[in-house]
C-alpha cells in the first residue's frame, strides 16, 4: 500500500478494486461525462457524486496543493470498469481530522465495493502520523451510506437535521476482519 507522503499519483489497491487517483484531465473527462482514455466506465457513470469530486480536483490544483489527499475512481479489477469514486476533502485539518466521501453507481452497489474502498481510504489516511481521525457524513435516510460506515467498524452516531457520522479515531480503529462485504443496508 502506499502512503501518504507519496505523490498523488500512485494507486491505493484494495481486494478486487483499485482506487485510481484523478488528476486535471480525468477531473475535465468526469465534467464532460467522455472518459479521457482507453477506461471503461459502468452504466450512469459519473454520478452526481462524481461531479463533485471532479470539481474538488480542479479547485485543489487550481489553488496549487499538492498534498496528496484527493480523489480516486473506484475501479473495479474484475472486469476493469470505473463504478464509482472516493474522495479526502482535502488535507488532514489542525486538529488531524480528514474526511472522506464515498459513492457508487447504482449497478456495483451492494457487492461490498465501498466497503473495501472506505476500509483502504481509512488504512491510508493512517499511515500520514498527522492523521488522527477519518470522519464521513451522510444523511439518515442514505441506508447503504450508514452501512458502509458500521462494516468499515466506524462509530456512527447521529447528528443534527438527520445527519450521520461516521468516526475512525487512531489507536481504536481497526479494519474488521469478519465483515460481511456483499450486506445489505443496516437499519438504525
Amino acid at each position: 500500500m502506499t502512503t501518504p507522503s507519496s505523490p498523488h499519483n500512485t494507486p491505493i489497491t484494495a481486494p478486487g478494486l483499485t482506487l485510481l487517483p484523478i488528476d486535471r484531465a480525468g477531473a475535465r473527462s468526469i465534467l464532460i461525462a467522455l472518459p479521457a482514455d482507453d477506461s471503461i466506465w459502468g452504466p450512469e457513470y459519473p454520478t452526481d457524486g462524481s461531479l463533485a469530486c471532479a470539481a474538488a480536483v480542479i479547485t485543489a490544483d487550481d489553488e496549487g496543493r499538492t498534498d496528496p489527499f484527493g480523489a480516486f475512481w473506484i475501479r473495479r479489477d474484475l472486469d476493469e470498469t470505473i463504478v464509482g469514486d472516493v474522495i479526502f476533502h482535502g488535507p488532514p485539518d489542525e486538529r488531524g481530522i480528514i474526511d472522506i466521501g464515498y459513492g457508487l453507481i447504482p449497478a456495483a452497489r451492494g457487492a461490498g465495493l465501498a466497503t473495501r474502498a472506505v476500509i483502504a481510504m481509512i488504512e491510508w489516511a493512517f499511515t500520514d502520523p498527522t492523521v488522527t481521525r477519518v470522519t464521513a457524513n451522510t444523511t439518515d435516510d442514505n441506508l447503504g451510506s450508514i452501512g458502509v460506515m458500521h462494516r468499515v467498524g466506524m462509530n456512527v452516531t447521529h447528528g443534527p437535521g438527520g445527519l450521520m457520522r461516521g468516526v475512525a479515531l487512531r489507536g481504536f480503529w481497526k479494519a474488521p476482519d469478519d465483515v460481511d462485504l456483499n450486506a445489505g443496508p443496516v437499519s438504525h
